[in-house]
């Protein structure tokens, strides 16, 4: 493999902070594009289901629900790769492992990313600093869809994860304080409180 640089290397207190709004909104999607996923599976009969059927059909109703929560965001990369870019993010949708690494075969791209390198993810674009980062779900014993979470991967091996418990319990903004819950919340500037009175 060539010599790339790395990408923007981030930690979980960042992305909680930039995308402090999208991550509620993609929890949101993914429940959603669940609900699509099993009321549209029953409709076709297990003898009648192609080779990655549910897959691709659950892979479908992902990009139809953040399609329609960031209608502007999303765009097709290398290899009809959906990614979401938000806010200087780009991110990835797999099915994960148990080790809540992608499920994937090995090729060259999917090394670099998960090694965070400077490798374009658009045939059409240079920009390859943002960092990646993938949201993922894993499937229990019972074939249950579980287990959302954002992951970031670096080295070959994951750095962090956000799951639906993070975002409930923080609130990240520029200036806060704890409150006497322990929980975070906003503290306004005084500039702002007299608009606001």
């Amino acid at each position: 493999m060539k010599n790339f640089c790395k990408r923007k290397i981030i930690s979980k207190d960042e992305c909680l902070h930039d995308l402090e709004s999208q991550l509620q909104t993609m929890f949101q999607a993914f429940s959603e594009a669940v609900e699509l996923f099993e009321q549209e599976i029953v409709l076709t009969p297990l003898a009648s289901r192609a080779k990655n059927f549910e897959a691709s059909l659950l892979n479908s109703k992902m990009m139809q629900c953040i399609q329609k929560y960031f209608p502007d965001n999303w765009r097709f990369g290398k290899y009809r790769r959906f990614i979401l870019r938000v806010k200087g993010y780009n991110v990835l949708f797999k099915k994960l492992n148990g080790k809540d690494m992608p499920m994937n075969v090995k090729t060259f791209l999917s090394d670099a990313i998960a090694n965070q390198l400077q490798y374009s993810l658009f045939n059409d674009s240079n920009e390859v600093i943002d960092p990646i980062v993938f949201f993922g779900y894993r499937k229990d014993r019972f074939g249950n869809i579980i287990s959302p979470k954002l992951v970031y991967i670096d080295e070959n091996h994951v750095k962090w994860i956000i799951d639906s418990n993070d975002i409930k319990e923080v609130k990240v903004v520029s200036s806060m304080q704890k409150n006497s819950d322990g929980l975070l919340k906003i503290k306004k500037k005084a500039s702002e409180e007299k608009i606001a009175n």
